[in-house]
């Protein structure tokens, strides 16, 4: 119950900033979208419907309360279909994203592990990795392996513009995780496994990963947030057609019923995935109880 109260609260808090950041903008926005031309509008009963579905003939606190229009402002096309493909898009980018930067990630901590040397040199390349932007690395990856190697068609398939994301992830979740491992490995049953003579990846998996795995899967729900974000700038440079360049497009287009159905589904979306890892750990490690 507890947990159905904080989501409540946080969305609400997220509805009412993002519908008042819109409604608190100096002007009329109906006369932003009529002189840029983004809506056609061919007499004034036009400019009165659609203020009413913006909610603008309403008091203030009632269109800061209000649910939006389910249709488009700029075109009025449904926004639940737009909001499922391009959430589809997303998870795909997300889902290859994840399991590519577990896969670096757990694969430097291994070779950490094993040896000292190495992780220094992992913790050096993990600085470099988190310090170059997506918007340099991206458009580097985009010139070498889509228009000159013509291996990855950017737009036709996720590999890509997930690698470009896990690369700049990486780095972060190195850190963070190797910190964690650090501090668990004095309390942990790594030194018994290694003097009876146990593989070196065996104690790694069974001695030292799996018995903090609460703490782990926490974290990396807690990264869900981070995928969507990041994702945001990956799809515009890869053309990727998910939330990110959906919200964007709607962001130029000032097509606002478009602009809060997508914050309210990436908070929603971020909130769940950050519980749902909260649960896991306390399932995991009653300890944290």
């Amino acid at each position: 119950m507890k947990i159905i109260l904080r989501l409540l609260i946080v969305i609400s808090l997220v509805w009412i900033t993002a519908r008042g950041a819109i409604y608190l903008l100096p002007g009329d926005p109906v006369d932003y979208l009529v002189n840029e031309s983004l809506i056609q509008v061919n007499d004034d009963k036009t400019i009165a419907e659609i203020h009413k579905r913006m909610d603008l003939d309403k008091p203030f606190h009632q269109r800061i309360t209000s649910l939006p229009d389910g249709r488009s402002l700029i075109n009025g096309a449904p926004i639940a279909p737009k909001i499922k493909s391009a959430l589809t898009h997303s998870f795909t980018l997300a889902l290859y994203t994840l399991f590519i930067t577990i896969g670096m990630t757990f694969g430097f901590l291994y070779l950490g592990y094993r040896s000292e040397r190495w992780n220094k040199a992992w913790n050096a390349v993990s600085i470099f990795l988190a310090s170059v932007p997506i918007f340099i690395s991206g458009p580097i990856l985009l010139s070498i392996f889509s228009l000159k190697l013509d291996l990855f068609p950017a737009t036709d398939h996720p590999i890509l513009p997930s690698f470009c994301l896990a690369l700049y992830l990486t780095g972060f979740w190195f850190r963070s995780l190797s910190q964690k491992i650090t501090d668990y490995l004095p309390t942990s049953a790594v030194a018994g496994a290694r003097s009876r003579g146990l593989d070196e990846f065996r104690v790694f998996i069974f001695y030292l990963i799996i018995p903090c795995a609460g703490s782990l899967i926490r974290f990396f729900s807690s990264q869900v947030g981070s995928l969507l974000n990041g994702s945001l700038i990956v799809e515009l440079i890869f053309k990727w057609e998910g939330l990110g360049l959906l919200l964007a497009d709607a962001i130029n287009k000032r097509d606002y019923p478009l602009i809060e159905s997508g914050l309210i589904t990436v908070s929603l979306i971020t909130l769940i995935s950050l519980q749902i890892g909260i649960w896991l750990q306390l399932k995991l490690e009653p300890k944290q109880q």
